[in-house]
């Protein structure tokens, strides 16, 4: 079948803005709009664009952290202040250096300051995320409030010069509102190109699952500390133009209340949507304007605007969509018909999957081993001393009672849980004390008992998740767009395409996988741990809650992912389809094995009978 452009996207016009340049496009909307104040000649009218811009670059930087990774910074005006302060004291209080010294250190220092606050605090839950951030902000208000022979103390730094940038010099507040314009278009775009590459998609990822994401092979903790330090950055972009725009800076300027504004614009204009923070910093900015004659209700006002924005709007003014391909760079920029999908064989008989490494095979046909596994929850014992082996090209099977320690077992051979004891290897390399997302680029994938997918996301997004560990473009390729990066790029959806083509689902993959029926979402999570490549693929009950109709075609599906040389380890109940489909049977009880053999072997088990599957004359 052949995938077209019309089928995976959402209206021309939307498909024409997206795939459109974004320095195109918001550079002409940009600097239309940036004209107004010109037209009109009004030094009010530009002071309110001035700001506006600044707010749109302060808002791309939060639209990062929050639309993107989901992070809830309520301290991030103090990067702005940071790099406001560090223009201040290297220009005017020191005189150290000119604008065009100390603009990049003071981008830079933010960044350090948001990995140095990210690296220890990106593990927290968001709710205490939320207060360690927003602890952070009052001490730098604090800093700037206190630190006299630094920051000038209360009366804070004046006297700061416009910007000097070597090459040519702002003489006046008319050629600076120019350079705020021109820098809001670069970091729009900038934000714009990280958010449709595997970068951004990584962030979304990370956002909407961070257990599927791990799972999936992201490094969850390094994207997120990656959305930290660019929006850190941008944060000192924005600053560092403040402070020369109003040649001082106080520590009024950069309190709590800022910080909810920049949020504000984000949330308001919606999540993750570039247009929408645009618009969201016009609103925060006109709107106290329009509002001065009831400068005492503003607030009130701004509090009733936003109730009826979550009820009404709860995605923003304009939400991000929830397909962002790159239509033209991924399918057709640079030659052959813009747009146009890659044809997928409907007869595909194996899933494009990349071959184990010779070495890896040389070493043994043992894919998975235990020896001595021990996990312990406080006095439980949920596995004591559970020893196996899963050969090259089997299909396992490992069941046993509710709570007998399967899904402990699953854990611990994933990076989820570390052991209490023991040791797992696969393909003789330890993975113990590794993270999941390591376990699953050494080629071990997993899909849950419970499915986790990326329900607001379409189905080939979920499945382009898999694709991030074996895929290298970083921020800097992806900003550039670089030939390598949009080979990358193709080659993401080409593949994603066919993975779907073998699951059955390559019709489906512009739906939102939330809209997907129970039995196809089950297949879609396994397209999206086929995505990553895998040697050992383990399936956590993949038959819970299917139709016969649809058991059987789960069964046909396993054999066919044996077929292409895969090995399957499973974890399921059904017991017509463990003795149809497996080589071998692992029973496990109370955390230890009670049997291990064939099928039919396990089945005449009086053990096994005795803890698991009961005798037919039981009850009679």
């Amino acid at each position: 079948m052949e995938i077209t452009a019309s089928r995976l996207t959402r209206s021309n016009a939307a498909t024409w803005w997206h795939a459109a340049p974004g320095i195109l496009k918001y550079g002409l909307l940009a600097l239309v709009v940036a004209y107004v104040p010109v037209a009109v000649d009004d030094l009010y009218v530009r002071d309110i664009f001035t700001f506006i811009g600044l707010y749109v670059l302060l808002g791309m930087g939060m639209n990062i952290v929050v639309g993107y990774a989901g992070l809830l910074d309520l301290g991030y005006i103090a990067f702005y202040g940071i790099s406001a302060y560090t223009i201040g004291g290297l220009t005017a209080k020191a005189n150290l250096a000119p604008f065009w010294v100390a603009f990049p250190v003071a981008i830079l220092l933010t960044t350090v300051f948001g990995v140095l606050l990210g690296a220890p605090t990106l593990r927290l839950r968001p709710d205490y995320l939320a207060m360690v951030t927003l602890g952070f902000g009052e001490i730098a208000r604090l800093a700037f409030l206190n630190l006299d022979p630094i920051t000038g103390g209360p009366p804070g730094i004046t006297n700061i010069p416009r910007p000097d940038f070597g090459i040519f010099r702002i003489r006046n507040a008319a050629q600076l509102y120019w350079v705020i314009v021109v820098a809001a278009i670069l970091v729009t775009w900038v934000t714009q190109r990280l958010g449709d590459s595997r970068i951004g998609r990584a962030w979304t990822y990370t956002r909407e699952d961070e257990i599927a994401a791990e799972a999936s092979g992201i490094d969850t903790v390094r994207m997120k500390l990656l959305a930290f330090a660019l929006g850190a950055a941008l944060a000192g972009v924005s600053g560092a133009l403040f402070a020369t725009k109003m040649t001082m800076v106080a520590p009024e300027s950069f309190t709590w209340w800022e910080s909810l504004s920049v949020l504000i614009i984000v949330a308001l204009g919606g999540m993750g949507s570039i247009p929408g923070v645009i618009l969201g910093a016009a609103v925060v900015v006109l709107l106290p304007e329009v509002l001065r004659d009831f400068s005492d209700y503003r607030f009130l006002i701004l509090g009733v605007v936003l109730i009826l924005m979550a009820i009404f709007r709860p995605r923003g003014i304009w939400p991000a969509t929830p397909y962002r391909v790159r239509t033209g760079a991924a399918f057709g920029e640079g030659g052959g018909s813009a747009g146009v999908r890659p044809a997928v064989s409907a007869g595909l008989s194996a899933p494009p999957l990349a071959p184990a490494p010779a070495a890896a095979q040389a070493i043994s046909d043992i894919v998975l081993e235990a020896r001595d596994l021990v996990m312990r929850f406080g006095g439980i014992a949920a596995l004591a001393d559970v020893s196996l082996q899963i050969r090259r090209g089997e299909i396992v099977s490992l069941i046993g009672p509710n709570g007998a320690g399967k899904t402990t077992f699953l854990n611990a051979a994933t990076g989820v849980y570390a052991p209490t004891a023991g040791c797992v290897t696969f393909e003789g390399r330890s993975v113990v004390g590794l993270r999941p997302n390591t376990v699953a680029s050494l080629g071990i994938a997993r899909t849950f008992q419970n499915i986790r997918l990326f329900p607001e996301l379409t189905v080939i997004e979920n499945v382009a998740a898999g694709l991030h560990c074996r895929t290298k473009a970083n921020s800097l390729q992806a900003v550039l767009h670089t030939p390598g990066e949009r080979t990358e790029e193709h080659a993401i959806w080409q593949r994603s395409l066919q993975v779907l083509d073998f699951v059955g689902l390559c019709d489906r993959a512009e739906e939102l996988a939330k809209n997907l029926p129970y039995g196809s979402q089950r297949r879609l999570e396994i397209a999206r741990a086929l995505a990553t490549s895998p040697r050992l693929l383990i399936l956590d009950e993949p038959a819970a809650g299917m139709s016969p109709g649809e058991s059987a075609e789960l069964t046909e599906l396993i054999r066919t992912i044996r077929q292409s040389g895969v090995t399957l380890l499973l974890i399921e109940h059904h017991m017509d389809l463990v003795m149809s489909i497996s080589d071998r049977v692992i029973v496990l009880n109370y955390g230890r094995i009670i049997a291990e053999g064939k099928p039919e072997d396990v089945q005449e088990n009086p053990a096994v009978i005795e803890a698991y599957l009961g005798r037919e004359d039981e009850y009679d």
